[in-house]
């Protein structure tokens, strides 16, 4: 349903619009479409989901962990575009999945439980940088590699891995909720 609402949005918009006058004069710039608009469309990795910000003229779209897995793949798959692969039967730890370029969503019984994100849904910020923030720590002796921790020890939060132990390396993945992740 979100998905027409998306699409009959700008439709709406652009019925609403002064006509254009002859000659040229007074002629509105055409409002990009659902399709061109979603496809520049951010993401917002958080500790407790997804979020689809508000831009382009369409509303905040959240998407937390315990959503259902259609609506979830409806609502990111305009974002994100084609599947690039997904799974129906459970792996060693129970988990489903769908991935697209750059991000691979879990699901536990069709819930949408956590993500995996990589390039370009990573931020290009240097080790040095990201450790100069009082939020981010790095996890001693991780048997996945130099791994770190966005968020309060409350949580929830956000798990990461640089791709070196320089000042320079840079944030290789990002990942959130549940993950089938070998330690």
């Amino acid at each position: 349903m979100r998905r027409l609402a998306l699409i009959a949005l700008p439709l709406m918009l652009a019925a609403c619009g002064d006509a254009p006058v002859e000659g040229g004069q007074g002629v509105q710039p055409e409002a990009p479409t659902a399709e061109q608009a979603m496809a520049e469309a951010t993401l917002e990795l958080q500790g407790t989901g997804i979020v689809v910000p508000a831009q382009a003229g369409f509303e905040e779209l959240a998407v937390p962990f315990g959503s259902a897995r259609a609506p979830t793949e409806a609502t990111l798959g305009n974002v994100l575009g084609d599947v690039l692969d997904e799974s129906t039967q459970p792996n060693d730890c129970g988990l489903t999945y769908t991935a697209y370029e750059g991000l691979t969503l879990a699901f536990r019984n069709d819930a949408f439980v956590g993500y995996w994100a990589e390039a370009p849904y990573v931020p290009r910020t240097s080790r040095a940088a990201m450790l100069a923030d009082e939020n981010i720590t790095v996890v001693e002796d991780s048997t996945v590699g130099e791994e770190f921790v966005i968020g309060a020890p409350e949580g929830p939060d956000i798990a990461g891995l640089f791709n070196g132990t320089g000042d320079d390396a840079e944030v290789e993945a990002l990942w959130a909720g549940e993950n089938c992740i070998a330690r």
